[in-house]
């Protein structure tokens, strides 16, 4: 995923964020949870804030499995 993919993603398609308690040991992460455009897979993103600027850690589609549990808690 693109730069770009990512700041679209946050500019409209974000369904939750949260903390990332397994990842935060040296500064607070956070993962966030929507769909990613054109396809509108389920992704998570981690990243973490720098000042007012979100710093992305990482992107990837959700397993099959949690893309499953997502629409089924998207569902409710």
């Amino acid at each position: 995923m693109s730069i770009g993919d990512i700041e679209e993603f946050f500019r409209s398609h974000v369904r939750f964020v949260g903390p990332d308690m397994a990842h935060s040991h040296s500064e607070a992460r956070f993962l966030a949870i929507g769909r990613m455009p054109p396809n509108y897979r389920p992704v998570f993103v981690a990243f973490t804030m720098r000042g007012d600027l979100i710093r992305p850690i990482s992107t990837r589609y959700m397993h099959e499995k949690e893309a499953k549990k997502y629409e089924q808690h998207e569902q409710t």
